[in-house]
């Protein structure tokens, strides 16, 4: 009984080790590459790097911005803040609509910077970014922010350039400029 008591803890100590590890600091090996947040923007698959999500978060209501410009789409509170959210999916033509499976990806690097819609979150999954093919046919103004198209059809985003471009800057009271 105390082997397995002593195999148990053996187990979980080394559970608990690998889990505190920052994620950064994870090693991948071979042909697996960075962890990305697949979601669904209408009819596209999408990847978001894991390492610039800072929650999937589930609001009831999205709030519209009287005179905002896409893709701003509005702000919801999140966490005592008023948080501006993105609808970055390139085929929507109508306010996005909330259902059960709409969520808010709050997206920053060290800090919150402002969301993004997403019509649904399917999976966490690594991509090799060196991998990607480039995206020939798309717009100027989307192009900045793809990094590259896996051979499953997942479009992967720059978030870097997304956050550099829409993230408020110090001086602003909080949505992101443009």
């Amino acid at each position: 009984m105390s082997d397995l008591n002593a195999s148990a803890r053996e187990l979980l100590a080394e559970r608990a080790r690998r889990l505190a590890r920052p994620l950064m600091a994870v090693e991948h090996g071979g042909d697996a590459g960075d962890p990305v947040l697949v979601v669904r923007l209408e009819d596209e698959r999408v990847g978001i790097a894991l390492a610039y999500t800072t929650e999937v978060y589930r609001a009831s209501e999205l709030t519209p911005i009287p005179g905002a410009r896409p893709p701003v789409a509005g702000a919801i509170a999140w966490r005592g803040r008023v948080l501006t959210v993105l609808d970055i999916a390139h085929s929507r033509r109508a306010p996005v609509a909330m259902t059960d499976a709409t969520r808010f990806l709050v997206i920053g690097r060290r800090t919150a910077s402002f969301g993004i819609v997403a019509d649904e979150v399917e999976d966490v999954v690594e991509v090799n970014t060196q991998k990607l093919v480039p995206v020939e046919d798309i717009s100027p103004a989307r192009g900045e922010f793809v990094r590259g198209v896996t051979a499953d059809a997942l479009v992967v985003l720059d978030v870097p350039a997304l956050i550099a471009r829409f993230a408020p800057t110090q001086q602003s009271s909080g949505g992101p400029r443009e």
